[in-house]
């Protein structure tokens, strides 16, 4: 009986030294061990890549958008107008000569106050419907902030933005209003008035 009990207590140390007595629930996967490079799926990895370029476009349509602002203050025609879509150039008609025509040069002491003024994104963007001669597109808040005369002053613009042949473009400007900041959704309220 003795020997049976001792080879009973060998074949069960064996089985501990083979299995190395680990306490781990991974059943010895090389991404449990330390320092194991862990292998992405392809879905896992496709899924990352559409998140890391959503987040790079997301970066590039609100860039577009403040540089736009920022022209349009500034009446900057070339940069504005090249920033706009055909059918949002302001303008007699949707030429880029008749929108820079339409941007009239700010006199100096317009163009010094107006390079002060600084901008940022306000909130998050959302999906606007398309409306009247504008295209479906993502609504941005910009808001525009200066000081003067130890006040400091908010103003808040729409854009519509689109895309355009891959490239982020503004399809319509639309101040926001009081009324337009007491809705659920300033943006698409401003972007959503009838003219």
């Amino acid at each position: 009986m003795k020997k049976r009990i001792a080879a009973v207590t060998a074949a069960a140390t064996a089985v501990l030294v083979v299995t190395g007595c680990s306490s781990s629930s991974g059943g010895g996967k090389d991404g449990d061990k330390p320092g194991a490079k862990k292998t992405e799926s392809a879905a896992d990895r496709q899924a990352r890549e559409y998140r890391e370029a959503a987040k790079k476009d997301r970066a590039k349509m609100l860039e577009v958008a403040v540089a736009y602002r920022k022209a349009d203050r500034l009446h900057d025609g070339e940069a504005a107008c090249r920033l706009m879509t055909e059918g949002g150039r302001h303008g007699k008609d949707a030429s880029f000569e008749a929108c820079v025509k339409f941007y009239m040069p700010l006199n100096d002491d317009a163009r010094e106050t107006a390079e002060k003024v600084s901008y940022s994104v306000t909130g998050n963007p959302v999906d606007v419907v398309s409306s009247g001669n504008h295209p479906a597109g993502t609504g941005v808040m910009v808001t525009a902030e200066s000081k003067s005369d130890g006040n400091t002053n908010y103003r808040q613009t729409a854009l519509r933005m689109v895309k355009v042949k891959g490239t982020w473009l503004v399809d319509q400007d639309e101040d926001i209003s009081g009324a337009d900041m007491n809705s659920s959704s300033p943006v698409h309220s401003a972007l959503m008035r009838s003219h």
